[in-house]
């Protein structure tokens, strides 16, 4: 009791000055039914990343039982004082109870030599078994699933001879989503996002509630997804199309089938704390018990949400004294304005803030009533994060949601769409799309720095070009377990339009969808009830390749993938261009600027497609360690330039952007040919006069022509596999 004693002076005291908290403890009624809880303690800390790290370890956590569940309740340890010396160490990431309230399922790091594994708990006994992982990865997230199995996520790799992907930023070994049975058999890795999948919750419907960082160009931020408990059928639930009100969403768990609450917060430094939000999936209806429901038009774009704490901040700016951030949140009720088990912490909770303080978010578990906004103090040990409040009793399970496979795929993924112009993101003129580019992404795993280049795109090989049939469909065969993401292309092979985030499947699914990211409420019906490109049969895209060999030593326009700056395009510009283009400043050779204000230091650019290696910066801030041409076209990194504080003057242009080739100086000046179906060097992209017809040397090659698109369309990247070291 003496942890209790001292939690509860400091958090009477906190609520005492608190506005918005209430002191009185009635949280006894407002339970119910629920006659103790699970806590997990885990030594205070300050981890200084973003919500998807998951490495941090303090020994000294534990599995507590409060019963009752109250301020006064007693407290038991659960986990893990009755398992044996070797348990004296441990920390724990995470627990789920099953169903019967018999057992815990917990991801636990016994020292820090090891890595976090996955452990079960047998609640009467108090004896733990460990389950047979692979020692060398981490299993961390786990939630048990009908059928005795467990879903975890992991850093372990599905596909064969492939290095885990990197995150993007902190380049933290990426975790994604597995499976095993409750007795350490059958582990089965499903899909790769290029990004982390973090905190699986399982709903009612069978369906499992996840976390899914995606990060393609300017999108970067933590949504929502739906997975089937067999990890197919990957559907967006919250947060991709706008809906939600921050960066990031993450830790949902269900009040309601269509109803969940969350964390909504910044993707950093904000110790994976945040506001709590209600989301609907549909428009909200309420039944006789005064339930709020949602109707069967349950999708993303009718998505809605409510602000349970309007007060706590959702972006990384630190938070306020009695105010602070909320860890996770569980509900006790379906009621239109929820109860909630919540996890609070005071004060600055931002990681840069506390550690110039030298101090650590402080954890506590209350009872949060969502009409008064109040909490009531439940348990907040000083020493520990108290967090992850669960009712330890027994529940139902839903049934299990599997999907079924195509044995005649031989474990390939078939990807497609009935009708590419049927989209609720773009509208597209009939007859302009020739077909779907696919694109597979990859990460710093790949052997390369921390950036593909200065837009900060990620890695990208291209699969291929789908052609569209008459009626708009197409389909494709392409690697299972690999993150890609597909363009809509014209004649010109020029992207018309980009689908904004990546997507996976595992081997022998299908994931043939109505159109090119089409209204999910809504059901594409086709005539006579089989698309042409079914009976066509799917374009062949390196299905069966292993990553090694899904590079390309041949760059003509249906043998290339990556787009090695240095040996694919520098050959190009060097050949027809730089004889020209050589940084001496002139009408040839806009310069630009870059200069800082406070400093008065500056450096000037002139443009510049010859080879030579570039160094690039203003004081501290370094800009490009790129070769000159790959600075003119690409332009220095813009991220970097604000950081810095740092100005631009002159003739500044970019003439190669991102994913919009069409868009590009460069292409409106060279006009491209036509790429498909076959390619016609008569025919251009523009009625502008082509640029060597104009300066009068020799024409680019159909095949140059689109490089140097592909280039754009795919991030405007100047590393690719091609060009690693470790591949050559």
């Amino acid at each position: 009791m003496k942890h209790l004693m001292k939690g509860l002076a400091v958090a009477t005291a906190l609520l005492a000055a608190a506005p918005g908290c209430g002191s009185d403890d009635n949280s006894s009624s407002a339970l119910g039914n629920i006659d103790s809880l699970v806590i997990l303690q885990r030594p205070k800390r300050n981890d200084g990343g973003d919500i998807f790290q998951y490495t941090s370890y303090i020994p000294g956590a534990r599995l507590v039982k409060l019963e009752p569940p109250t301020a006064d309740g007693t407290i038991t340890a659960l986990c893990c004082d009755k398992a044996g010396p070797e348990y004296a160490n441990i920390d724990i990431n995470s627990y789920d109870i099953s169903f019967d309230a018999k057992s815990i399922v917990f991801a636990g790091k016994l020292s820090a030599s090891t890595t976090y594994g996955l452990f079960l708990l047998d609640i009467a006994s108090g004896g733990v078994t460990q389950l047979m992982t692979d020692p060398g990865r981490d299993y961390v997230s786990p939630i048990f699933l009908p059928d005795n199995k467990i879903m975890f996520t992991t850093n372990n790799v599905v596909e064969p001879g492939a290095p885990q992907h990197q995150d993007e930023y902190e380049r933290g070994v990426t975790t994604q989503v597995g499976t095993i049975g409750i007795d350490g058999t059958h582990e089965e890795l499903g899909p790769r996002n290029l990004s982390h999948r973090t905190a699986p919750s399982l709903a009612s419907d069978g369906r499992v509630i996840f976390t899914q960082w995606d990060h393609l160009g300017p999108e970067n931020a933590g949504h929502l997804m739906f997975m089937n408990t067999d990890m197919q059928e990957l559907r967006e639930a919250f947060g991709k199309e706008g809906t939600s009100p921050s960066n990031s969403t993450l830790k949902a768990q269900e009040i309601a089938p269509g109803r969940f609450v969350g964390i909504a917060t910044s993707r950093n430094r904000t110790i994976n704390a945040g506001a709590l939000i209600d989301i609907r999936l549909g428009t909200p209806s309420t039944d006789d018990a005064g339930n709020v429901r949602a109707d069967a038009s349950m999708s993303e774009a009718h998505a809605t949400y409510r602000l349970l704490t309007p007060d706590v901040p959702m972006d990384n700016e630190p938070s306020s004294s009695t105010i602070g951030r909320y860890y996770d949140a569980y509900p006790v009720d379906q009621k239109d304005q929820p109860t909630l088990l919540v996890s609070w912490a005071d004060g600055t909770v931002e990681s840069s803030s506390l550690e110039a303080a030298g101090i650590a978010a402080n954890f506590g578990v209350y009872l949060y009533d969502s009409v008064a906004q109040q909490r009531r103090p439940i348990l907040d040990d000083p020493d520990m994060w108290d967090i992850f409040p669960r009712p330890l009793q027994a529940r139902s399970a839903p049934n299990a949601t599997n999907s079924a496979t195509d044995a005649s795929l031989g474990g390939e993924m078939l990807i497609g769409s009935m009708n590419a112009y049927n989209s609720s993101l773009h509208t597209f003129t009939p007859g302009e799309i020739y077909g779907v580019r696919v694109m597979e992404g990859f990460s710093g795993e790949e052997g390369f720095g921390r950036q593909f280049g200065t837009p900060r795109f990620e890695g990208h090989a291209n699969l291929g070009v789908a052609k569209l049939a008459s009626d708009g469909s197409w389909l494709a065969k392409i690697p299972p377990n690999v993150p890609v993401h597909v363009q809509a292309v014209d004649n010109y092979g020029m992207s018309i339009f980009n689908e904004p985030v990546w997507f996976s499947g595992r081997a022998g699914e299908s994931r043939v969808c109505g159109g090119c990211h089409e209204d999910r409420a809504k059901t594409t019906v086709i005539n006579p009830g089989i698309t042409q490109a079914f009976s066509i049969g799917p374009t062949e895209m390196y299905g069966s390749v292993p990553r090694a060999n899904r590079q390309s030593t041949d760059f003509s326009r249906d043998k290339i993938m990556g787009v090695a700056w240095d040996k694919t395009l520098q050959p190009i510009f060097t050949a027809k261009c730089a004889s020209c283009h050589n940084g001496v400043a002139g009408p040839a050779n806009p310069s630009y600027t870059i200069s800082n204000p406070t400093t008065g230091e500056n450096v000037t650019w002139t443009f510049d497609l010859s080879d030579k290696p570039v160094t690039l910066a203003v004081g501290t801030t370094m800009l490009t360690t790129y070769s000159a041409s790959y600075l003119s076209m690409a332009g220095p990194d813009m991220e970097e330039i604000e950081k810095g504080g740092l100005m631009l003057s002159g003739d500044f242009k970019v003439y190669m952007n991102p994913e919009d080739a069409h868009g590009s100086i460069v292409s409106q000046i060279l006009n491209p040919v036509q790429q498909f179906p076959t390619q016609d060097m008569t025919k251009r992209a523009f009625t502008t006069n082509p640029h060597a017809a104009a300066k009068g040397f020799a024409d680019l090659t159909a095949d140059e022509y689109y490089a140097i698109t592909l280039a754009a369309d795919m991030g405007v990247n100047f590393y690719s596999r091609e060009n690693n070291p470790h591949n050559n």
